[in-house]
């Protein structure tokens, strides 16, 4: 996938509010190796290719790879696109699909008794991306659920997910972290991650406005599939307009011609923090 380069608008940082806890991340020692899509669909990812112990033991053999290249320990998790942008309209004309409730706890309860986490992905369409993340405030309450957002599926009232590339501005980003920092701060809960895929660097336009926060580990995650010269270039290039406090990488199966051994992956610079496989 092309990159596409961009501005930087000044928006201006939001502070954090301080019931946030002194930072003790996650990702500072864990690798979070993730299993992404939804089970309803194979076609979304390879967490809809298998279900049960199968999939949990494909997400364990692939996760495993990592723990000998790395001093950290390889955390797994499920990796649920909760929030699907639709290619029709729907009955409220907002473009996307939210995942029930009886999904979401389904696979939660099945990631908890294999000790995986579970993230749970935001493609808003035309809906507020800030509105479907508070619509899933009962989730994120829970210790071990962690959260993902989409620029890509995240468009204007003009425009349709999959024809038209979405993009994701700071302001909203900040106001989920700051509704994140309050659930965490409310529940006493461990800090949480918050991933945000990006392989246009239009994608997050005003990135250098996107603040930090203690109560969580911020991942720009390089989306988009391609070879590996190209997906080596893109990181390069989506680092290099900004980075954010931790990176990872996404890698298809399907898609990469020449998909990255997580040597390759481990390799990079700096070396993510979390891997996503689709």
């Amino acid at each position: 996938m092309a990159i596409v380069a961009t501005c930087v608008a000044a928006l201006g940082w939001l502070a954090a509010p301080a019931s946030v806890r002194e930072r003790a991340g996650v990702l500072d020692d864990h690798v979070l190796v993730t299993w992404y899509g939804n089970p309803r669909s194979a076609g979304m990812g390879v967490l809809g290719e298998a279900s049960g112990a199968v999939r949990a033991a494909a997400l364990r053999r692939q996760a495993t790879q990592y723990s000998v290249l790395t001093e950290k320990r390889v955390l797994m998790a499920y990796h649920l696109v909760a929030v699907v942008a639709t290619c029709t309209a729907g009955a409220d004309q907002l473009w996307r699909r939210r995942e029930t409730g009886a999904v979401i706890r389904d696979l939660l309860g099945e990631a908890r008794a294999n000790g995986f986490r579970l993230v749970l992905d935001v493609q808003p369409g035309r809906a507020s991306v800030v509105d479907e993340v508070r619509a899933l405030s009962q989730y994120l309450r829970e210790p071990d659920i962690y959260l993902a957002l989409d620029p890509e599926f995240d468009v204007s009232e003009c425009e349709v997910p999959g024809r038209h590339m979405g993009q994701l501005v700071a302001a909203d980003v900040n106001a989920v972290i700051q509704h994140l920092e309050q659930l965490i701060a409310r529940g006493s809960l461990p800090p949480k991650v918050l991933i945000l895929h990006q392989f246009r660097l239009d994608m997050l336009p005003d990135k250098a406005e996107i603040r930090r926060s203690d109560a969580l580990d911020i991942v720009l995650t390089m989306d988009g599939f391609g070879t590996r010269a190209l997906k080596r270039a893109s990181y390069r290039a989506v680092l290099a307009q900004g980075r954010l406090p931790y990176a990872g990488i996404k890698l298809f199966f399907r898609q990469d011609p020449d998909l990255f051994m997580p040597a390759d992956v481990m390799r990079l610079v700096p070396t993510p923090s979390v891997v996503v496989y689709q």
